[in-house]
């Protein structure tokens, strides 16, 4: 997904003279052949978050099309109330990529780690938010983000080899990644981001359904009636369950009329930092989210579904 992110802002770059880069002094290598095919249009405004949203408000305002890079524990968190005021107040089309959301700077710690991010965007007036699981959505999310009129928040998680999709997607809706079996239980994984990649694996090996969301806000309403005839849903996500997919996917159900004859299971990241160093795995070990326990946990909810199904 990073080396398509690096492949996206060159091509905006040589579209579009009015294109620009703002680094807060991080991605040099994402962005080594921006800065030697383009010089200019890359600004690293340095350790400088808060400044650097107010900068790009200011170049956006002048006619350029700025986009923003940081770690996602700084852009969105560390800027969050420029975001809100410089950025969403006036509708601005700037660009955020928050990388290494989620728990994928584990070794860091708890200040580099972010979990959050959604939660605490999604109420901001203005502003669209994506979560991509490989290179084909980033780029789905990309170009929308780059012909919206307003704030964009893309969200770069854990990034893997192997791509979940064989070609380009259409588009930012609601994507089924592993089509049900003819007898399959009636329950569907509802997964974003990096943690589609799990989601799936355990959804073909047990012949249910499992859907990508790659765009949270606006929401896409367009899930439910991949729900309709789903009894139980399992959210799969790398960020705090509160404010996330599965609150949003809560809120839409209950808009629609379909609470009642749902059980959505949360699978996310815990109300708790992480309390030692590891690898990324060992930092999802933490919060009952590593390959294993994901895959115990969904086993014990698809078995639990199975069990309330034949006593009916």
């Amino acid at each position: 997904m990073r080396q398509a992110l690096s492949q996206l802002v060159l091509e905006a770059a040589e579209q579009d003279e009015r294109f620009l880069v703002l680094s807060g002094d991080h991605g040099y290598e994402l962005f080594d052949a921006l800065r030697t095919r383009h010089p200019d249009q890359f600004v690293n405004v340095g350790v400088a978050e808060q400044s650097m949203v107010g900068i790009a408000a200011g170049l956006c305002r002048t006619g350029f099309r700025p986009c923003i890079y940081g770690l996602a524990a700084f852009v969105p968190m560390r800027v969050l109330e420029q975001v809100k005021i410089d950025l969403c107040y006036g509708s601005l089309p700037v660009i955020l990529l928050g990388d290494g959301a989620g728990l994928v700077y584990s070794v860091l710690g708890a200040s580099h780690q972010c979990g959050e991010d959604v939660a605490c965007l999604r109420p901001l007036p203005h502003i669209a938010i994506y979560s991509p699981c490989d290179a084909h959505e980033f780029r789905a999310c990309w170009i929308e983000a780059r012909e919206g009129g307003h704030p964009s928040y893309l969200r770069i998680g854990k990034s893997h080899p192997d791509d979940i999709h064989s070609g380009p997607v259409p588009g930012t809706s609601p994507v089924i990644v592993s089509e049900a079996a003819a007898d399959s239980a009636p329950a569907v994984i509802v997964a974003t981001g990096a943690m589609v990649r799990v989601g799936r694996q355990f959804a073909r090996t047990h012949g249910i359904r499992c859907i990508s969301v790659p765009r949270l806000k606006p929401a896409p309403v367009d899930l439910i009636p991949l729900l309709a005839d789903a009894q139980r849903v399992a959210v799969l996500e790398e960020h705090v369950s509160a404010g996330g997919l599965w609150s949003l996917v809560l809120e839409m159900l209950q808009s629609a009329g379909m609470m009642r004859s749902l059980w959505v299971e949360p699978i996310g990241l815990r109300d708790a930092f992480t309390q030692s160093a590891g690898d990324h795995q060992h930092a999802l070990g933490e919060h009952g989210l590593d390959d294993g326990q994901i895959a115990d946990r969904l086993a014990h909810w698809l078995h639990e579904h199975r069990v309330t199904n034949a006593g009916k």
